[in-house]
Formats: C-alpha cells, sequence, structure tokens
C-alpha cells in the first residue's frame, strides 16, 4: 500500500540519517494506510530531545503511533546492543525477529550502535505504550509503539517523549541512571536509607531475610465445572501444608540455628486458604487454627525478635465471596465482567479497583493490623500486572485513574503497616512499592530468537537497588535449595539457573533479598548458609547500584555507590580482580 506523507506535527526534515535531532512519527490507521512524518525533536532544560504530540492531533481513526529516533537503527553484526524496559538485552545477531516486553517494568528503552547512544524515555500516555525491536532481513530498529487499539477511552495525556544522547562508551548503567535521576529529581521515589528513618518495620525488612509460609488452599480442578463458579456449599476440598502450630514450630528452628533478623510472611491464612474467596480475607481460616492460633503464632514470632506479616490478593474476586458484587468488577467496553483466569477459588475476575478502595480496604488493613502483625504488609500481583481500564458507568475509569486508586490502596498500606510489598516491580505503582518478591521468571526463554534478546541484565536494579528491596528472579526464590517443585506445584523453571549455587550467585550478583517459600521446611541448613552470607552483603540494600557488567566470559562485576564491588564468578575455574582471587563458582566483596 503506498505510503501517505503529510505534515501535521512539526516541519519535515529533508534526510538527516542518524540523528537524534529528529525522529520518524509513523501512524497506522485503523480503516489500514500508514502516515510518516520527520519531526524536529525539541532540546529540553535537562538535555533531553523531546517528541510531544498533543493530545488534540491524535485522531480517533488513528490504531498506532509509533515514534522512532533517527538513529534507532543497527543492523546484523553490528557492535553494540538494545535493553528494554523488562531488563531484556540483545545484541544484532538475528536476521528477523520481534519482541515487546509482556510485562513491562519500566517505560524506557536503550541502543548503542555505530549510529550513537541513546536512552528514550516515555513520560506522557505511558499507559498506552510499549516497547518493540524489531529485525527485518537483519536490519534492526528499536521504538514506542502507542497502541490505540487496545483502548476504548480517548487519549488523556499529551504523548510525551524524550531522548537522551549519552558517550559513545556508555552501557546499559549509564542508561539505567537517567532513568533513576529523573524519577528522583521528580519525587516519584525515594532513597530507601531516608524511607527506613523513623519506620523500623521497614528498616527490619531491608536487613531481614524473607521465609513464607503457605499454609493451605483449595485443590481445584478447571476440569470440574463446580469449580469453576463455587459456592460455600459447593466448594473445592482444601489441602492443608502448615497449620499455624507448625509456623511456630519453624519460626523456633529458625531461630535456634541462629537467624535472627527474619521476616515471617503467612500465606494462606485466609478464609479457604490461598486465593480462597477473595476479596473476602476473614474470618482466620479454621483447618489451620482459626484467629485465635494465628494470634498467637503471630505473638510467638515477635517474642523471638522476628517480624511477622501476611499476604492477600487483591487482584481477584470469586463468586463464592461473600462480598461478590458485579458492580465492583472491571468492566470490558461492551460491558462484560472482566474475567481473569482460573484460580483456587474458581474463575478470577479483575476488580476495580475505584470500588475496591472506596468500601474494603479501610475495614480490612486495620483490622488484619489489629491481629498482631509487626511487618510490612504483603498484596499479592498488584506490582506484576500492568493497569487496565473499567468501562462501568458507576465507576469508569481509564488505565491512569486506575494506576491512580492502586497507588491510594498501597499508600495506605504503606501508613498502616511501614511498608508495602507485593509479587513484582512493575512501574505504574514504585512510588509505594518497598519490597519486590521477584522481578520476572529469567531466563525462561533464554537465548530465543524471535524474542531477539539474549540475556536479560540487571537494569531494574541499576534504577531501583537502594530505592526498592527485591529478590532478582522467580527461580531465585529458595536460592540453595534443589527446587522442591511437587511441593509448591509450580511449573518447573526453563532455566541454567536451575543449580542452587547458579541460583545463589544471582542472588549475590544483583545484592537480592533471599526469600524462601516454597519449601518443606524440614532442612533449614541452606537457608542457614544463606542468612550467614547475607550478614556481609545486606549493608548495600542502602545503596545504589552503580555499574554492572561482565568483565570477563562468565564473571560479573556489580559496583555501588561509594565503590564497594562484588565479582561473581560462574566459571568453574578461578578468576583474579585487582590482584585477589575469586574462586570456582563463588563470589568476592571488595570493599573501598
Amino acid at each position: 500500500m503506498k505510503k501517505i506523507i503529510t505534515i501535521i506535527f512539526a516541519t519535515i526534515i529533508a534526510s538527516v540519517a542518524f540523528s537524534l535531532e529528529t525522529a520518524t512519527i509513523r501512524i497506522t490507521k485503523k480503516g489500514g494506510g500508514v502516515i510518516e512524518n520527520k519531526v524536529n525533536l525539541q532540546k529540553q532544560p535537562d538535555g533531553a530531545m523531546r517528541v510531544k504530540i498533543p493530545v488534540k492531533d491524535i485522531k480517533a481513526n488513528y490504531r498506532l503511533i509509533d515514534v522512532v529516533a533517527d538513529c534507532a537503527y543497527a543492523k546484523k553484526g553490528d557492535k553494540g546492543f538494545f535493553v528494554m524496559g523488562d531488563s531484556s538485552y540483545g545484541e544484532f545477531i538475528y536476521d528477523n525477529g520481534e519482541y515487546s516486553p509482556h510485562h513491562c517494568h519500566m517505560p524506557i528503552f536503550g541502543m548503542k550502535s555505530p549510529n550513537g547512544t541513546f536512552v528514550g524515555i516515555v513520560k506522557g500516555l505511558r499507559h498506552e505504550q510499549i516497547q518493540v525491536v524489531q529485525a527485518n532481513n537483519g536490519k534492526y530498529s528499536t521504538f514506542f509503539r502507542y497502541r490505540f487499539d487496545r483502548t476504548f477511552f480517548d487519549p488523556y495525556e499529551d504523548i510525551v517523549v524524550d531522548f537522551y544522547k549519552l558517550p559513545d562508551d556508555a552501557g546499559y548503567s549509564e542508561m539505567a541512571k537517567v532513568y533513576r535521576d529523573y524519577q528522583l529529581k521528580r519525587g516519584e521515589v525515594k532513597l530507601l536509607r531516608e524511607r527506613v528513618k523513623n519506620n523500623p518495620a521497614l528498616e527490619y525488612t531491608a536487613k531481614s531475610i524473607y521465609v513464607r509460609v503457605k499454609h493451605c488452599a483449595k485443590n481445584s480442578q478447571y476440569s470440574n465445572p463446580e469449580h469453576h463458579a463455587q459456592s460455600v456449599e459447593r466448594e473445592a476440598p482444601l489441602s492443608v501444608w502448615f497449620t499455624f502450630d507448625d509456623m511456630k514450630d519453624i519460626m523456633k528452628r529458625i531461630k535456634d540455628l541462629g537467624m535472627n533478623d527474619v521476616e515471617v510472611c503467612s500465606v494462606g491464612w485466609t478464609i479457604r486458604g490461598h486465593d480462597g474467596r477473595h476479596p473476602q480475607y476473614f474470618p482466620v481460616e479454621p483447618a489451620i487454627g482459626g484467629e485465635e492460633k494465628f494470634r498467637e503464632a503471630i505473638k510467638f514470632g515477635k517474642d523471638l525478635g522476628f517480624h511477622v506479616n501476611c499476604h492477600i490478593n487483591q487482584m481477584a474476586m470469586f463468586y463464592v465471596s461473600d462480598r461478590w458484587d458485579a458492580n465492583a468488577v472491571a468492566k470490558k467496553f461492551d460491558g462484560a465482567l472482566f474475567l481473569d483466569y482460573f484460580q483456587g477459588g474458581g474463575m478470577a475476575f479483575r476488580p476495580c479497583w475505584k470500588p475496591l478502595y472506596e468500601r474494603w480496604v479501610k475495614d480490612d488493613f486495620p483490622r488484619m493490623k489489629n491481629l498482631g502483625l509487626n511487618g510490612i504488609m504483603h498484596v499479592d500481583v498488584t506490582s506484576m500486572i500492568d493497569s487496565y481500564e473499567c468501562h462501568d458507568p458507576m465507576h469508569r475509569i481509564n488505565k491512569q485513574q486506575m494506576a491512580d486508586y492502586m497507588n491510594k490502596v498501597n499508600a495506605y498500606a504503606q501508613e498502616i503497616f511501614g511498608g508495602f510489598a507485593s509479587e513484582g516491580c512493575t512501574d505504574h505503582v514504585i512510588k509505594h512499592l518497598d519490597f519486590g518478591l521477584y522481578l520476572w521468571a529469567y531466563p525462561a526463554w533464554y537465548g530465543h530468537s524471535k524474542r531477539l534478546a539474549t540475556s536479560y541484565v540487571p537494569f531494574w536494579h541499576l534504577v531501583y537497588h537502594g530505592i526498592v528491596i527485591s529478590n532478582p528472579y522467580y527461580c531465585t526464590i529458595d536460592p540453595t535449595y534443589v527446587k522442591e517443585y511437587a511441593r509448591s506445584g509450580q511449573p518447573k523453571a526453563y532455566d541454567y539457573l536451575e543449580n542452587p549455587t547458579n541460583r545463589w550467585l544471582k542472588v549475590v550478583e544483583y545484592n537480592g533479598r533471599p526469600t524462601f517459600y516454597y519449601l518443606t521446611y524440614k532442612n533449614l541448613e541452606p537457608m542457614k548458609r544463606a542468612y550467614d552470607e547475607y550478614q556481609k552483603l545486606r549493608y548495600l540494600q542502602m545503596q545504589l547500584m552503580e555499574y554492572h557488567s561482565e568483565i570477563s566470559k562468565g564473571v560479573f562485576l556489580t559496583r555501588y555507590e561509594y565503590g564497594d564491588e562484588v565479582v561473581v564468578n560462574y566459571t568453574d575455574k578461578p578468576y583474579t580482580y585487582k590482584g585477589q582471587t575469586v574462586l570456582a563458582k563463588n563470589y568476592k566483596l571488595f570493599k573501598k
């Protein structure tokens, strides 16, 4: 189809290849046809070169708008790389493929090629964009794509994209610093070392390991139609793994081994266990001891010197809940309920966070705190997925407004519990996120050509370490243990980090918080080893991560704010750094 060339946003530039002074705006119409415009980038006080498309210029028949910097190209075989907002990293080695992050942790990408080095950051209408990297017959391009085919709201903000030119020798560490500085300077986030002041709950989280005890869950079967829309009278049977008395025993044995700084999370304490009857949480599940035993276990843990918190899920509504109300479920554009996926409580529906915040949260959180909890609140899923829309006429809100209500809930969790923890680390709730259970399922698709990435790098961690506490990845939960998948029912990770030594080294490389979850808790010695090692490294939680690089094949260097360095050696041979030996399959801390 012949392209239609028009002038709608700025003056056409003649032909300036590979410049961070111009960009191409590529518009795909809903009925077909493509419009392309070459535009001048406008210099900003911080040195950024900006593309801005006012709301009034975004027409109703636009399906896609791609914002492509005119230096954002490379060809197969070029030296350099791209890095995306989900921390995926790729070099220019494939002929064809396309990748957009499924869960976009940050609205940013970076690119380094013979054409130059730069980073792009979305600062307007961020919830409607994705990052894209494409390879077509060996020619690479990276760009931001605004998807108006995935929203039924009119644009509610200007499109704003800032590009920053970096020195030719800059890497992903320098790219990450641009976004970190932006987030800090505008007050979106604050340093962890500032936030722990006068906040004993968060201070304890920052220095402790995390132990999650999963008490029980329903044995729901997708093949059983009765389990899809359960009722109290026709509910799936409950499987019990740990009672509150068992939890006390686990905590005592942890303490007896000399582990003093441990935050213990009660998972599945709610009525009918993990993902049982959300958004109903009370009464405390009787099969594991009920509220009296729960209070007793909490007090027992606190008497040992531990902090104890609890786990809930606010991203699911089940028919079986005594709070089931179709009016509180998020609605699709056609009025259909937002159906999510099958869970323990049956088919789950997404709530709209406006009624969730207005109707339940301010009752639930104080009641949970009153159980005696002294740890920060852990809410599953919230920071794992992107924001979404609700078209219910009683509470119709766009993705930005939905994110605003999520943040109101999370801010209230911080107010009541001293901190907010969640499953992932997506950026729309980063303002109130204190701990992320894991970033992503690295490296499930390691080296998959269709996704163009060759690895993950700690791009997110270079932005947020020293701001948000985290465990690196799903596969680094229980890092010092042989995975007990049969116990947890979780799928086996498709990665090369099945070896506990390598998984532990990944935690060290990213200075993650040691996190334990899918265990029988019969053997605590591997946990003790992780605990002892973490005592040497946990002080780094208060420092920004400044630099990361693979300094030799299989050997990685991480440098922190005040010059301390950690070298991790995944290889089978010793490595010498600054005249000192880093043993095979080991690491060494170099203090400044």
